[in-house]
């Protein structure tokens, strides 16, 4: 399996990590990546949290930090870029891949090139 992550994201997700440390919280192993939810149309919403590895995930480790994907959401991550963006109209984690290019237009998220939302949020409810 194959991810990548912008240097510009490495560093949001150390601070990202940083700040759930002086929280007194345990930091889990991983950072999830996953599918949030997929429309007919080929694009996909994607979310991201911390999380600990289930016995079937894949572990990516990317520039420092391991990205866990479930064999469910692999087949659209695969070749996928974590980025992020702080511009005016979206501030966050960004999920580039070419496997959710849909054609647009549908409405559910994937802005018609791949790029999916991602949720900087703790997803331990997430399933796996």
């Amino acid at each position: 399996m194959n991810i990548t992550i912008t240097p510009r994201a490495t560093e949001e997700l150390r601070k990202a990590v940083d700040n759930f440390r002086t929280e007194d919280q345990t930091l889990p192993e991983g950072v999830r990546v996953y599918v949030a939810h997929q429309c007919g149309c080929g694009n996909a919403n994607f979310g991201m949290g911390f999380d600990e590895p289930g016995t079937e995930d894949n572990k990516i480790d990317v520039g420092g930090v391991t990205l866990l994907v479930d064999p469910a959401s692999a087949p659209l991550l695969e070749n996928a870029q974590v980025d992020y963006s702080d511009d005016l109209m979206q501030q966050g984690f960004l999920i580039n891949t070419p496997k959710a290019a849909g054609g647009g237009g549908c409405g559910c998220g994937g802005h018609g090139h791949g790029d999916g939302h991602a949720h900087g949020h703790d997803h331990g409810d997430h399933q796996h």
